[in-house]
C-alpha cells in the first residue's frame, strides 16, 4: 500500500484468530503474526520506495518507515488480529497475501495445447480430420513431495500433440500423456526429459486441501479460457457438494457446484480456497438454456484418489463399483412389505460383477461401509447433509473390500462385498486401436458410444435403430466379455450386389451360433462349417455368402479402398478385466 505523504497508520485490535497467532491486514493486504521467515523483505518490496524498515520476525517490534508506523498493544504470543488502517490518499495498491505469500501465483497454471485425432469409427482403420483444443493444467504436490501436471481426461483425449505453455511464455514445452482416468476426468502429463528441467524451473506447485469446502465458501478458479491468452480468475461460492454424473465417464462421482464462471477453455485448471488450499480440478459446467453459472468441480479428495492409485500401480487404479442397480425405499407401504425401515431394494445385479455371487435380487441393503443407508439410498455426509450411499464405494478401488448389512428373508447378514470395474455392454471409451473386421465387403465392428455419435450424433438416442440403442440403454453384459457386433457397412463388389443397403445392423448368428463378441466372430469365420456362410441380423434379415468366393473378394476391396489390414482384433482379455489381482472375499450365503 502507499501513502500521499507520510503519516502513522492507526492500529486497533480485532478479535483472536489462535494462539500466538496475529493477522493484521494494511490496505487490503492481510498478514499473519508473528510474521514467517522472508517476511520482511517481502513487505519492503512490496511497499516499494516507502522506506527501508518492515516487520521482523518478531511481534513484538515496532515498524517505523516514512508512510507508516506500527506498535503491537499487546506482548508477543498474545490472541488477537490487527488491523492496519492508512491515513491519507493512497496511490498504490498491494496484492493479498496469506503467510508471506501471494494468494495467487500463475507461474504453476498452464495452458494447454492439443491436437486431437478420433478414430473414425465406422471405418476404424482410418481417422476423423484432426482438431485442435486448448485446456488448462497446473503443478501439484502430492503429500510424498512427488510433482505431478493435472489436467481433464477430455483435454488429451486421443491427443497426437500435447504442448504445455508457461504464463507469460511464448516457447512450448512438448508434453506427454502418463495416465489418464476415463470416469474421474483426469489425467497427468510429463515434459519431455530433455525440457523437463526448464519447465520446472521457479515452479511452485500447489498443494491439495484435506478437507472438502463448505457450502457458501468462496473459491477461484484459474485457467485459459476463450476469450483471451492470459489466464484468467473468476471467483464464486461453493452451491452444493454431491455426487453428480461426470460427462466424460459412466457413472457418478463427488462433485463441487460453484457459481464461478467455468468456460471452454478452464477445463484442468486448479480452484483453491480462501487459505489458498488446491481444493479441486474445474472440468465441466452445466448450460442447458435454462440455468445460469453452474460449474462444477472435480474435489481434492477424488484428485488424491487418482495419484494415489498412479502412485501405487503405475496406472489408472479406478474407483470402485458396487454392480447392482437399486431402488429407494422412501414409500412407507413398501417398507412394511419387507419389514425394513431404510435401506435400498436390490433390484438388478450385473452377471458379471462379483456382486452376483453374494446378493439376490429382492435384498434390502441396510448399510454399506458402516454407513447407514436411508430410505432415499443416502448416507450421512457431513452436519445437515446427506449424500447417495454409492459415494462410500467411490472412495475405494475396483477389488477392494466393503463391509454390508443386507436383509434378506426376515434375517440380517453381514458380508464383504467385493467391488468391480464398471464394466458396460456398449463402452463409452472402447480399447485402442478400434477393432474391426473386413469380410466379402461385410464390415463388423463392436458397438461403442463413440460409434454411436459418430453415427447419429449428440441425439443418437432419438435417431439410431432400436436394435442398437436398446443395448445401450440397458448396458449389462449377461456374460464376461460380451459385445455387441454392427454390421457397419457392406463394401460393393460383384458378390455384395444388392446387399449394400444393409447398414448399422446388429449381427446375431453365423451359420446358426450365436456370435458372443468380435472375437468370436473371427473364430466363427476361420472355421470351415460348409461352402456357404449365412449371417443372421436383426430383424430376421440373412445374408449368404459363399466361402471361397468370400475370400477372393476380401483381398480386392482391400485394395480398392486402401484398408492396411482385414482385421484388427483386441486383446484376448480386456484392460480393465486385468487391472486388479484376484483376492479372498467371505463367500456369502
Amino acid at each position: 500500500a502507499s501513502m500521499a505523504a507520510p503519516a502513522r497508520a492507526a492500529v486497533r485490535p480485532l478479535r483472536s484468530a489462535a494462539p500466538g497467532v496475529g493477522r493484521f491486514v494494511l490496505g487490503g493486504a492481510a498478514f499473519r503474526l508473528p510474521p514467517p521467515p522472508g517476511f520482511s523483505s517481502l513487505v519492503t518490496n512490496s511497499l516499494a520506495g516507502l522506506g527501508d524498515r518492515a516487520v521482523s520476525s518478531s511481534s513484538t517490534t515496532s515498524v517505523t518507515s516514512p508512510a507508516l508506523s506500527v506498535s503491537p498493544t499487546a506482548p508477543a504470543g498474545a490472541r488477537q488480529t490487527w488491523r492496519i488502517k492508512q491515513q491519507g490518499r493512497p496511490r498504490l495498491r498491494v496484492g493479498s497475501f496469506a503467510h508471506g505469500q501471494a494468494e495467487f501465483d500463475p507461474g504453476a497454471v498452464f495452458r494447454v495445447l492439443t491436437t486431437h485425432v478420433e478414430p473414425y469409427y465406422t471405418m476404424p482403420w482410418s481417422t476423423s480430420p484432426q482438431t485442435t483444443s486448448s485446456a488448462s493444467a497446473f503443478a501439484l504436490q502430492d503429500s510424498s513431495g512427488a510433482r505431478f501436471l493435472v489436467t481433464n481426461a477430455h483435454a488429451v483425449h486421443h491427443a497426437s500433440l500435447v504442448e504445455l505453455q508457461r504464463p507469460g511464455e511464448d516457447a512450448k514445452f512438448l508434453a506427454r500423456v502418463i495416465c489418464q482416468g476415463p470416469e474421474c476426468d483426469l489425467a497427468l502429463l510429463e515434459v519431455e526429459p530433455d525440457a523437463a528441467d526448464a519447465f520446472w524451473e521457479g515452479v511452485h506447485p500447489w498443494r491439495l486441501g484435506s478437507t472438502i469446502p463448505s457450502l457458501n465458501d468462496r473459491v477461484r478458479v484459474c485457467g485459459y479460457p476463450v476469450g483471451g491468452e492470459n489466464a484468467s480468475v473468476t471467483e464464486g461460492v461453493v452451491s452444493r457438494v454431491e455426487m453428480q454424473p461426470y460427462r466424460h465417464g459412466l457413472g457418478s462421482l463427488l462433485a463441487i457446484q460453484i457459481d464461478a464462471a467455468i468456460n471452454p477453455g478452464n477445463s484442468g485448471g486448479p480452484v483453491w480456497d480462501s487459505r489458498r488450499r488446491c481444493v479441486g480440478v474445474a472440468f465441466q459446467s452445466l448450460k442447458d438454456g435454462d440455468t445460469e453459472n453452474i460449474g462444477y468441480v472435480i474435489p481434492a479428495e477424488v484428485v488424491e484418489h487418482f495419484i494415489a492409485g498412479f502412485r501405487r500401480t503405475g496406472r489408472y487404479a479406478g474407483f470402485g463399483h458396487h454392480g447392482f442397480a437399486w431402488q429407494p425405499l422412501d414409500n412407507r407401504a413398501l417398507q412394511d412389505a419387507f419389514g425394513a425401515e431404510g435401506g435400498v431394494l436390490v433390484k438388478r445385479i450385473e452377471p458379471t460383477a462379483p456382486a452376483s455371487r453374494l446378493l439376490q435380487e429382492r435384498d434390502i441393503l441396510l448399510s454399506i461401509g458402516g454407513h447407514a443407508i436411508g430410505g432415499g439410498g443416502t448416507v450421512h455426509f457431513r452436519r445437515r447433509e446427506r449424500i447417495a450411499f454409492p459415494y462410500v464405494t467411490s472412495r475405494l478401488c475396483p477389488g477392494d473390500g466393503v463391509g454390508v448389512k443386507v436383509l434378506r428373508a426376515g434375517n440380517i447378514h453381514e458380508w464383504t462385498l467385493e467391488l468391480t470395474w464398471p464394466l458396460p455392454l456398449v463402452p463409452m471409451h472402447p480399447l485402442q486401436p478400434p477393432a474391426y473386421i473386413v469380410y466379402a465387403g461385410l464390415v463388423f465392428v463392436p458397438l461403442s458410444e463413440p460409434y454411436l455419435r459418430s453415427e447419429w450424433g449428440e441425439l443418437f438416442e432419438e435417431r439410431a435403430p432400436v436394435s442398437l440403442v436398446e443395448p445401450w440403454f440397458k448396458n449389462v453384459r449377461r456374460f464376461e466379455g460380451e459385445e455387441v457386433v454392427v454390421l457397419s457397412c457392406v463394401f460393393a463388389s460383384p458378390l455384395t450386389a444388392g446387399l449394400t443397403h444393409f447398414a448399422n445392423r446388429r449381427l446375431l448368428r453365423v451359420d446358426g451360433r450365436d456370435v458372443k463378441n468380435l472375437l468370436h466372430l473371427a473364430d466363427l469365420l476361420d472355421q470351415p462349417h460348409g461352402a456357404v456362410m449365412f449371417f443372421e441380423l436383426d430383424d430376421n434379415d440373412i445374408i449368404a455368402l459363399p466361402r471361397e468366393a468370400a475370400m477372393e473378394t476380401t483381398l480386392a476391396v482391400l485394395r480398392a479402398h486402401f484398408i492396411p489390414a482385414e482385421r484388427s482384433l483386441p486383446r484376448e482379455v480386456m484392460l480393465r478385466e486385468t487391472m486388479t489381482e484376484s483376492s479372498a472375499f467371505d463367500a456369502g450365503p
